[in-house]
């Protein structure tokens, strides 16, 4: 007899879809970030872009909320100087931090400070606190608006699409809005504790990176291949930890969408197919 899936996660399902639950296994890897750049050195900086009101701040406030969270706890890059942002990446510790942007065009900013926050590199500025030379990244990163394009390797990008707001999602970001903090507490207490489960599933990404090679015709780079294979290992966690109703598909679903996630990383891939 199949589980039932948590109240909070058919919502979920039904409020954002196969992005949103490729969003959420990104999220889950977030809180094991330096545990997988140690198994296999990097871990994907996330970027969610998409036009306004498509519903990118909705679907992070949710995510903020299945970690106890009831206020977003998003950095904007227009009122957040570069030093007082390195503070908040020194202490985030297998933990992510989301930064929202509008252009990339603030100055004073260390993009490739940032980038480097993919393997774990060193956070200090040049010309900041010697005692902060060591400080080096140990949770994952995200940006919530446009695309960024100069450091494309490093990133999975979850392109949000306007589709008709149909009842049953309406009635689901309401519903999931109306629940309590409390109610989703189990999401967090099982993504930390399950670490065995966390390291099992990794041991399929080097499998993941083979098929996502066969299916681009070995067009992706190193990098890329592994950050989507990472994610792919990510969900399968989510299926493992949280029971999914099989006529969803939902997890189905999120595997094909971050195959075309990755095609959009291939040279030239004007006519990439597509699987979601």
């Amino acid at each position: 007899m199949q589980k039932q899936t948590p109240k909070w996660l058919d919502l979920f399902l039904t409020a954002f879809g196969a992005p949103g639950l490729v969003a959420l296994a990104w999220w889950a890897g977030a809180f094991h970030a330096q545990r997988i750049r140690e198994l296999q050195f990097t871990y994907p900086i996330l970027n969610i872009t998409g036009n306004a009101g498509v519903g990118k701040s909705t679907l992070v406030a949710n995510l903020w909320k299945l970690v106890g969270s009831s206020d977003a706890e998003n950095r904007n890059l227009s009122t957040c100087s570069m030093g007082a942002l390195l503070a908040i990446l020194a202490r985030a510790i297998n933990r992510p931090v989301v930064l929202e942007e509008d252009g990339f065009g603030h100055d004073g900013y260390d993009w490739k400070a940032l980038s480097d926050c993919y393997f774990g590199g060193t956070i200090a500025q040049r010309g900041s606190n010697p005692a902060a030379a060591g400080v080096r990244f140990q949770g994952a990163l995200a940006f919530v608006g446009s695309e960024l394009e100069t450091i494309n390797s490093r990133i999975v990008n979850i392109h949000l699409q306007r589709t008709p707001r149909t009842a049953d999602k309406n009635q689901a970001i309401q519903a999931l809005y109306d629940l309590h903090i409390s109610d989703f507490s189990e999401f967090l207490a099982k993504v930390q504790k399950n670490r065995e489960q966390l390291m099992y599933r990794l041991g399929h990404v080097g499998a993941y990176v083979e098929s996502l090679q066969v299916e681009t015709d070995d067009r992706l780079s190193p990098n890329a291949a592994r950050n989507h294979a990472q994610l792919r290992v990510l969900v399968d966690l989510l299926a493992d930890l949280f029971p999914m109703a099989d006529d969803r598909n939902a997890q189905h679903d999120a595997h094909c969408l971050i195959i075309d996630m990755a095609w959009s990383h291939v040279p030239m891939a004007t006519a990439a197919p597509t699987h979601y």
